[in-house]
């Protein structure tokens, strides 16, 4: 589908922008409120709490989501995620989360990865838009125009992760 708005040479400066884009921008814009007020609900004393085994604490999906947002923007410009399996995946992504211990260090990796994702999103060009990229772990292609909001998705999946974790500790308020 073709934007109604004047075809550009390269890109689209705001605010003229593909609506594909915007949609993109403003789902993560949700997406970045929900982790925002979520992890603020997280009691300072719950914050390494798992409830066991490989199972993430709520820095490490602070963490996790802000990692893959990078590794998501790498992916729409061509550079999909390094690990051959999911298993590999899983394991080095353990091992960087496992690293934070603190809210605000958390936080200031969510920051970083946030920005670098909507540079992402709007450095893209329309021919990049059209086009289709290769997914990690052998699952094939997809056009990039069918996946923009995949960074925010993934990190609201997460999200409703640490709101299960908030119930196990007696966090029943929907605020």
């Amino acid at each position: 589908m073709r934007s109604s708005a004047p075809c550009l040479p390269k890109r689209w400066p705001n605010p003229i922008m593909n609506p594909l884009v915007e949609s993109a921008l403003a789902e993560l814009e949700q997406a970045d409120a929900r982790l925002r007020r979520t992890f603020e609900k997280t009691p300072d004393d719950r914050l390494l709490w798992s409830p066991g085994g490989t199972a993430r604490t709520a820095i490490s999906l602070v963490a996790h989501c802000a990692y893959s947002l990078g590794f998501i923007a790498e992916l729409f410009h061509g550079k999909p995620y390094p690990a051959p399996t999911t298993e590999q995946a899983d394991a080095e992504h353990l091992a960087r989360e496992n690293a934070f211990t603190t809210r605000a260090e958390a936080l200031a990796l969510w920051d970083a990865k946030l920005a670098e994702h909507r540079q992402a999103l709007t450095s893209l060009t329309e021919e990049q838009i059209a086009s289709t990229v290769v997914l990690p772990f052998n699952l094939g292609q997809a056009p990039l125009s069918m996946i923009l909001n995949v960074g925010s998705r993934h990190t609201h999946d997460h999200m409703a992760q640490l709101d299960y974790l908030q119930t196990t500790w007696g966090d029943r308020s929907w605020n």
